[in-house]
């Protein structure tokens, strides 16, 4: 790129701050800057630069430097310049340069849609993730994003998960932005950065190069009083250039001996370190001009600023000429632009607070007559919006509503700011408790019930009822005891309608069932049944129905439970519904097939349920099928399969802020295959999601049972037993004791703990307990092998436990079999055939690739005396590559040149599950690139 000696011509297609240079001039002082962005653009792969500086520290000069390099390089460039209006336009900057990108990321008539629909921050960053790789396939791509503090919080979700997901692509992630003032979205995606690329921090230039701009600017070098003079600008680019052009507007330029000196050493008016000081020497009608344009952005027209000052048109256009002329502003043709930010802030910051309110309301009602979108709107709503005004109350409500997709944080003040300016009168309460959704999304739960309570307070007594509902399915996700107090207070409504009786009492049911209390599920059940309608409440009795599935099945009455799962599902599509987008009762069959140990069947379901739900176009859906597959894949021994599906259900949990759910199935998954496998990485990166299940609320049991399942893997019996206190109490209970959902080899686990720790009584109450679950289920070979497992391993039992055995060979759970072969060797007494047994389990941990549980029956057999040597992990790749059989097709669909959709349509994956085979693929191959990947492969199969 070029050097700090040489200008660079402005790309056409920058949109950055206009600034005050005049020309282009080079770059000074920023050597160590421009060579690690030069590494960035001659890196393979992803790579990340963000600079951090002040106003008029030069960053977007170095942007403009960067983006001047890549036109040359013939890269496709696209640059993301928002203004401060721009928080509050959802996706707006970012689909704006997509579409002004050279080519084109994304396609106007494919867009469209997208924005209408369901999630459209998560389909953008699908279809700018194609148009990136598209773009990329031949040549680099240099995106750049200045300004970052200003971008909508939809936008900065997008570009966090592009970051990640464009793995092996010759993409260069430039961003600018200031210090602080960033908000959380923004924070995670600059630490994401500095993680993986180079953050840096702008200092203020040195005087040498300040001197070095001045000699660019008048063509020969600084005499020593206007050298001394530019020391006044601190080191900042931009007050070197006002300094420098405000002299030579002035004429105070004297030219004597080769060098520039300042005529009578006078700094020019123009000048100051502080654009107040600008601000103030101007006429009080251009400062006006200034400070209403301000309010209305740092874009500006002038008939809106005449028509809120009321101002004639002669003193107007005079205050302009004022304005430009003193470069506070510049006029691009179409409107008037703020030279810099840092005047546009001095101009709102030199407005009394009253004066502010009222000037800030007539730009309100101006921009509102103008028909500017209620989200773009947003900020000035918050500040300016009355107790009485009907049309900024409604133009609060529709911004929310246009936020709430991408921006849940705004949109949630926006509500709670309504609710607090809006009388509880009939005109808004309906849309106020519509709202309450939005207000829960953005984080203010605490909010939800009050601002319900008083805005149902003067419906009747059905609506008070609904709006009790909404609350109480949403406190379903975090506080099963408010949800049930709600459900109860509701029911006492004396003219609540029949339907949503129903409603309230299966969602109470659901709560109970949450909370563990099935003496409250039972009565839910017993009352809704009886109130409900099988015409009418089609929906509400299929809750009921899969709500006492999981009481029968946590009483081990497993036909019964999966009876009551069928009438459910049937009772769905009788109603309509595709039960494979009925969350989270829908993945309920798949669950229990699983726990019982028809894995390939629960398999199945799960492939007809996340193929429907691709269909439909359900990401919500998609991800929660995501999350059993994962689970699923764990339990058949597909540890590879099951982690790469578990960690591509992490990313995309990220992106639509799924929560606890996505830890509790495949964060666990994660964790525990970390544990099986040695993996210390990834051990340390899901056990902070562990520890939060642990330290919670909703899945507590959860948490702590895994963290019991670490300290038995590292032979802790007395920690393992004291963490376990909850999954003993729990045993006697029709809820899931351990994990959610039950897993059957968790009771052998648990036993081996008590045993562990010598507390024979818990022992007792582990056997007591899988004995009744057998005596209960005589027909259900996993059943009986764990009941049989633990029996021998209390009892020390070589019969029982060869039983158990021979059960768990014909069953699907491989790490199951694996863990019983090793009790069995622990109790055998001839060393030859404790170590046949060890090596049988040996075989199947290799088979699996659990390594670290392969290594720990390798000492067993060594303290035997057997000598042997880990086998090599088997593998479906015929190259020799170690790739398993899952990247294997990924790799050779990636051989032909396809992009990350096509792979993704060609072998019916989700594309994050592609992007984390190819990460994979990377590691495995030890490359940063797909190029490199293409170029392995075609080798090994020539």
């Amino acid at each position: 790129m070029a050097r700090s000696s040489s200008p660079s011509e402005p790309d056409p297609a920058l949109a950055l701050s206009p600034g005050v240079s005049r020309g282009t001039l080079p770059v000074r002082g920023r050597d160590d800057v421009l060579l690690e962005i030069d590494r960035a653009l001659d890196a393979p792969a992803v790579s990340v630069v963000v600079l951090v500086g002040g106003p008029g520290i030069g960053k977007t000069r170095l942007l403009e430097e960067t983006i001047a390099a890549a036109r040359r390089r013939g890269w496709c460039r696209v640059i993301v310049a928002p203004t401060p209006d721009s928080r509050t336009t959802p996706l707006g900057a970012l689909t704006d340069a997509a579409l002004a990108a050279s080519p084109p990321l994304l396609d106007a008539a494919e867009l469209a849609p997208v924005l209408l629909g369901s999630h459209p921050q998560y389909w953008i960053t699908r279809l700018l993730h194609d148009g990136i790789e598209r773009a990329a396939t031949s040549r680099g791509l240099l995106f750049v994003i200045d300004d970052l503090q200003w971008l909508d919080a939809g936008s900065v979700g997008a570009v966090a998960a592009l970051m990640r997901t464009t793995v092996g692509m010759p993409v260069t992630w430039l961003i600018g932005t200031r210090p602080g003032g960033t908000d959380a979205g923004q924070d995670r995606l600059l630490s994401y950065a500095r993680d993986v690329g180079a953050l840096i921090e702008l200092e203020p230039l040195t005087d040498a190069a300040v001197r070095e701009i001045g000699g660019d600017v008048l063509g020969m070098p600084a005499g020593p009083v206007l050298a001394d003079a530019l020391g006044a600008a601190e080191g900042s680019p931009l007050l070197a250039l006002e300094m420098l052009y405000g002299l030579s507007d002035e004429n105070l330029i004297d030219v004597t001996g080769g060098t520039a000196e300042i005529v009578d050493s006078r700094v020019p008016r123009g000048f100051g370190a502080s654009s107040r000081r600008r601000l103030a020497a101007v006429s009080a009608d251009a400062r006006r001009v200034a400070q209403a344009g301000a309010l209305f952005g740092r874009r500006f027209g002038l008939p809106g600023v005449v028509s809120v000052l009321d101002l004639p048109l002669a003193s107007a256009l005079a205050s302009v000429d004022e304005l430009l002329a003193a470069d506070i502003v510049a006029d691009d043709g179409t409107g008037l632009v703020f030279r810099h930010d840092t005047i546009r802030d001095a101009a709102l910051e030199s407005l009394s607070p009253s004066l502010r309110r009222a000037l800030g309301r007539a730009v309100l009602e101006k921009r509102r007559a103008e028909g500017v979108p209620a989200a773009a709107l947003a900020p000035d709503l918050l500040r300016f919006a009355e107790r009485g005004d009907d049309e900024s109350l409604a133009l609060l409500l529709d911004a929310a509503r246009e936020l709430a997709a991408t921006d849940a944080q705004t949109a949630a003040s926006l509500v709670a700011r309504a609710a607090e300016l809006a009388p509880a009168t009939e005109r808004y309460r309906a849309e106020i408790v519509e709202l309450l959704p939005v207000l829960w999304a953005g984080g203010r739960a605490d909010e939800v019930a009050a601002i319900g309570d008083r805005f149902s307070a003067s419906l009747g007594g059905d609506e008070r009822a609904r709006v009790d509902l909404v609350m109480a399915r949403l406190f379903t996700e975090s506080s099963f005891e408010r949800a049930l107090e709600i459900c109860d207070r509701a029911l006492e409504i004396p003219d609540a309608a029949p339907a949503t009786r129903v409603q309230l009492l299966a969602v109470r049911a659901l709560n109970c069932a949450n909370a563990a209390d099935p003496e409250g599920l039972r009565d839910s059940i017993r009352r809704g049944r009886a109130e409900a309608d099988d015409r009418r409440d089609l929906v509400a009795l299929a809750t009921l129905d899969a709500s006492e599935s999981v009481l029968t099945f946590y009483e081990s009455r497993f036909d019964d439970a999966l009876r009551l799962q069928r009438d459910a599902l049937r009772r769905i599509a009788d109603s309509g519904t595709l039960a494979s987008l009925w969350l989270p009762e829908g993945l309920w069959m798949a669950f229990m097939r699983n726990s019982l140990g028809e894995c390939r069947a629960a398999l199945r379901d799960v492939d007809t349920g996340l193929a429907e739900a691709r269909r439909a176009h359900n990401v919500i859906a998609e991800a929660f099928w995501m999350m059993v597959r994962a689970r699923v894949l764990y339990d058949l021994g597909a540890l590879e399969d099951a982690r790469t599906q578990a960690e591509a259900v992490l990313d995309l949990a990220s992106e639509l802020q799924l929560g606890d759910f996505a830890n509790a199935t495949a964060g666990v998954v994660l964790f525990r295959i970390s544990l099986h496998t040695g993996d210390r990485v990834l051990r340390d990166q899901t056990r902070p999601l562990v520890t939060a299940l642990a330290e919670g609320k909703g899945l507590t049991r959860t948490g702590r049972w895994n963290l019991v399942v670490e300290a038995l893997d590292a032979g802790r019996f007395d920690d393992a037993r004291a963490l376990s206190s909850l999954a003993l109490e729990g045993l006697d209970q029709p809820a899931p004791a351990m994990t959610t959902p039950a897993d059957l080899l968790d009771d052998l686990l648990l036993a081996e703990v008590c045993l562990g720790a010598r507390d024979t009584d818990a022992l007792d109450r582990v056997r007591v307990t899988v004995a009744a679950r057998a005596d209960a289920n005589p027909d259900r070979p996993a059943v009986q092998a764990v009941e049989l497992a633990v029996r021998g391993l209390a009892d020390r039992s070589e019969s029982l436990l060869r039983e158990s055995a021979v059960l768990c060979r014909a069953g699907e759970r491989p790490l199951v079999l694996a863990r019983v072969l090793e009790v069995l060797a622990a109790v055998l007494v001839g060393d030859e055939e404790a170590a046949r047994t060890l090596t049988e389990a040996l075989d199947v941990y290799q088979a699996v690739g659990a390594t670290r549980d392969a290594s720990r029956v390798l000492r067993s057999l060594r303290a035997r005396g057997v000598r042997t040597r880990p086998k090599a992990a088997s593998t479906a790749d015929p190259a020799g590559l170690g790739l398993s059989q899952r990247e294997q097709q990924v790799a050779d669909v990636l051989r032909t040149g396809a992009t990350t959709k096509e792979i993704s349509e060609a072998l019916l994956l989700s594309p994050h599950t592609v992007v984390t085979h190819v990460r994979h693929i990377f590691a495995k191959l030890g490359v940063n690139t797909r190029s490199e990947v293409i170029e392995i492969l075609s080798s090994a199969h020539d």
